[in-house]
């Protein structure tokens, strides 16, 4: 059963080539129009605005987004991410300012904690620094990149390393029109440039305390590392079923593959099943991280080789430029999963360092 409307997908179908190659206002507006879906809140207590449900059931709306627009399923990983964020911090604060327009997609979140989840496994410094001057905190630094930062109205969500000797790092966020805060022109990718993609730059930007939903991020991290990574499994499982679904298809004319076919839906049933178990649970994969590591790599090697068998099946065709079958864009789609941060190189760094 669909969660959204045959109109909306009708829509996405329409310009999802258009958004994958192109900054274009057909982007601008997906936030808005996957939010009048009611996609945002799926997961989210009725008491806060929300429609209730389960993380598995917003994996699943990512997922269905997936199967028609990876940049759709992206951008919205990162809205989604981040009203989870603020749903688990003890700040009051973008509760009560921003949730409703974050649900709404008023505003955007742009989710930049793939630097703070290499910090937290030892692979890379962060990026944004807190610096201290006549008494008060200033933020200084740039993120690289960073998906959901629209023109105007949107929060971005990072953690930033106090500079004294404390060790100390905080998860702040930071709307758009904070002063000197900028943002850069669009990133040039070979696919999902319409999820509005830029580098932020922090010039002493006057830290107000409200921005800061955690003073410990390690530990706000830790907690909230499932729904980071687990969200993401939306991308990969809608991806890997329209590839799948494509293959069977052909596979009347393609017999050879059935039994690669059925291996690769075998795998994707058995990593969701297994992810929707840690799930059910949130304190499961706090505790046993490495369990959704190797999730995470062994679902970009599914997505691999069922893109290469719906290669298979459809033949040449596929590969002509004027293509409507859409293969193109899902094979740019997914080379983008082994590297989406924490990527599948860092994730296996990790085991094999632990």
């Amino acid at each position: 059963m669909s969660f959204f409307s045959e109109d909306f997908l009708s829509w996405l179908d329409q310009h999802a080539d258009e958004i994958d190659k192109h900054s274009c206002e057909a982007g601008n507006q997906l936030i808005e129009r996957i939010a009048a879906e009611g996609a945002f809140r799926v997961g989210v207590p009725e008491v806060l605005g929300g429609r209730g449900g389960s993380d598995q059931d917003v994996v699943e709306v990512l997922a269905e987004l997936a199967q028609h627009s990876l940049t759709a399923s992206f951008i919205s990983w990162g809205q989604r991410t981040f009203i989870d964020n603020i749903l688990h911090t003890n700040n009051p604060y973008f509760k009560e300012v921003y949730l409703e327009k974050l649900l709404t997609g008023e505003y955007a979140g742009a989710t930049a904690l793939s630097n703070a989840v290499k910090f937290l496994s030892n692979l890379e410094d962060l990026n944004v620094r807190i610096i201290e001057e006549n008494g008060e905190l200033y933020l200084k630094g740039r993120l690289p990149w960073v998906t959901n930062a629209r023109a105007d109205r949107f929060l971005t969500i990072f953690v930033a390393g106090l500079t004294d000797d404390s060790g100390e790092s905080y998860v702040v966020a930071v709307p758009s029109d904070a002063k000197n805060f900028s943002r850069s022109d669009d990133l040039e990718f070979v696919s999902l440039q319409g999820g509005n993609t830029a580098a932020l730059t922090f010039n002493k930007v006057l830290l107000k305390e409200e921005w800061i939903l955690s003073k410990n991020a390690v530990q706000f991290l830790a907690e909230n590392r499932p729904a980071f990574l687990g969200y993401q499994f939306g991308l990969a499982f809608g991806l890997a079923e329209r590839s799948l679904v494509e293959v069977e298809a052909e596979l009347k004319k393609r017999t050879v593959l059935t039994s690669e076919w059925q291996t690769q839906v075998q795998n994707l049933e058995a990593i969701r099943q297994l992810l929707y178990q840690g799930l059910s649970d949130r304190e499961y994969f706090v505790t046993n991280p490495r369990e959704l590591f190797q999730l995470r790599i062994d679902i970009v090697d599914v997505v691999a080789q069922s893109l290469l068998l719906e290669l298979q099946a459809g033949g040449g065709r596929g590969y002509f430029s004027k293509s409507t079958s859409g293969f193109i864009r899902r094979w740019n789609e997914g080379a983008f999963l082994p590297i989406v941060s924490p990527s599948a190189v860092q994730l296996r760094h990790i085991l094999a360092s632990a």
